[in-house]
């Protein structure tokens, strides 16, 4: 044992330091955490928007669809194309164009073959082949639309316009 006047006795116990359990981080790695938080927010918001903007055109497909099942009518398939290019372009030219010239302007807007239109819209003949055509050449159309349809490119056009 120590002695009572000895410098042992004098000796303090010794203390742990207190248990930190949390864990803090500096304030420049929670501002770049709340810097992503809010880039990743917005990223979302935009893909939210972009997917509600084209909700007419996912809705004219599943029509075109119905449209398709119920019969290829022809006129149904013109009507739902003009339909979305003047839900997302209303003041566009093409239309309020004659059949021959919306023709045009749709063929030269798509890959897909467009068979004559004034025969098939405007002549009740049931030309099947042609109806299936259309029907095709709709769905490509629709599938790459992207909301912007160019305008017409030759004077031609826009005077019948």
């Amino acid at each position: 044992m120590a002695e009572p006047g000895s410098p042992l006795a004098q000796l303090a116990d010794i203390s742990e330091p207190e248990l930190v359990l949390g864990f803090a981080l500096a304030p420049l790695w929670w501002l770049l955490i709340a810097a992503l938080a809010l880039a990743l927010f917005y990223l979302a918001l935009r893909f939210y928007r972009r997917w509600c903007y084209f909700a007419p055109k996912r809705q004219a497909l599943l029509l075109l669809e119905q449209i398709h099942h119920s019969g290829d009518d022809a006129t149904q398939i013109n009507q739902l194309i003009k339909r979305v290019l003047r839900h997302y372009q209303p003041t566009h030219p093409a239309l309020s164009m004659d059949s021959k010239h919306w023709q045009q302007w749709l063929a030269m807007q798509c890959q897909a073959t467009l068979p004559d239109l004034t025969g098939l819209l405007y002549q009740r003949d049931d030309n099947n082949e042609a109806k299936a055509a259309f029907y095709l050449f709709a769905k490509a159309w629709l599938s790459g639309y992207q909301a912007k349809a160019p305008l017409p490119t030759s004077k031609a056009e826009v005077t019948h316009a």
